[in-house]
């Protein structure tokens, strides 16, 4: 009877030091709390913070589009003076990118930007406007532009003509800057930037060159920054710039200063939204445009 009671205790205190040992362990040790707990717990981690949001660029970039450098890409938009009526538009303009041609000695972009044509029962006119353009390296370069002529008489009025007079004219009017002006696409806000060039005047008769003026001429493209702009198109993050081209001699000079705002974002990216010299400006009012 001694011997079972002595085992019990025995029993009791052996599960008395484990259930103490296993407790210690638990807690991380002996007295001194120096142990490593067997189940340590983990702190809660803090929610990571949210992204921090890429910046906004405020470089002129993003109001280029280089799809207005490939053929086919088609541009029309009319425009009208702040105050007057919407429906009386001001200036109309249609753009259509066409292949590269032979002009200023390179072989640019082309941009029929108005192409007219009258008609009479004896004689028919056809007008076509064109600039040239390039982008090469981050840049856009500008060439020059030309309007070219041709006048048809019908065979029926030949006999009152003078004899030997062509019933065909085609005659070419052209103005090149050489070196073209050539202008970075990523400007800084008050970034300006100057080019120095040679503005040619030539007119062509039927294949024939004419008379040649040419005179010093140079070209400065000021980047002002963003601006918001409210047209009836909606509202638009543009880029504000102007241009000012200044040909002649000193003394006898004459400047154009051009202001052009371009949409930075939406689909009419890269695209004139208001535009002008720096005291009267027009804004578009209707636009369709097609990039390829």
């Amino acid at each position: 009877m001694k011997k079972a009671r002595s085992n019990n205790i025995s029993r009791a205190r052996l599960l008395a030091i484990v259930a103490a040992v296993a407790a210690i362990s638990a807690c991380g040790g002996g007295g001194d709390g120096g142990g490593a707990p067997a189940f340590p717990i983990l702190p809660i981690a803090e929610p990571a913070p949210p992204p921090t949001p890429a910046p906004v660029s405020d470089s002129s970039g993003p109001c280029f589009n280089e799809a207005d450098f490939r053929e086919g890409t088609v541009v029309e938009f009319e425009a009208a003076k702040p105050g007057t009526d919407p429906a009386t538009p001001s200036f109309r303009r249609k753009a259509v990118i066409e292949a590269r041609e032979a002009f200023g000695g390179a072989n640019p972009i082309a941009v029929n930007v108005g192409s007219e044509t009258f008609k009479s029962p004896q004689f028919q006119q056809s007008t076509v406007k064109k600039e040239y353009k390039d982008l090469v390296n981050g840049s856009f370069l500008l060439y020059g532009k030309s309007t070219t002529y041709k006048n048809t008489i019908d065979p029926s009025m030949a006999s009152s003509v003078p004899p030997g007079f062509p019933l065909e004219n085609i005659s070419t009017v052209s103005q090149t800057f050489t070196p073209p002006f050539a202008f970075p696409v990523n400007m800084a806000p008050g970034q300006v930037v100057s080019q120095q060039s040679t503005a040619a005047k030539t007119s062509v008769l039927n294949g024939q060159s004419g008379t040649t003026v040419s005179l010093p001429a140079s070209g400065e493209l000021t980047y002002h920054g963003r601006e918001q702009l409210e047209t009836p198109l909606g509202m638009f993050n543009t880029c504000k710039l102007s241009l000012k081209i200044t040909v002649g001699a000193a003394g006898i000079s004459k400047d154009i200063t051009r202001e052009f705002w371009l949409a930075a974002e939406g689909p009419y990216r890269g695209q004139l939204l208001k535009g002008g010299d720096t005291k009267t400006s027009m804004v578009v009012t209707k636009m369709t445009y097609s990039p390829k």
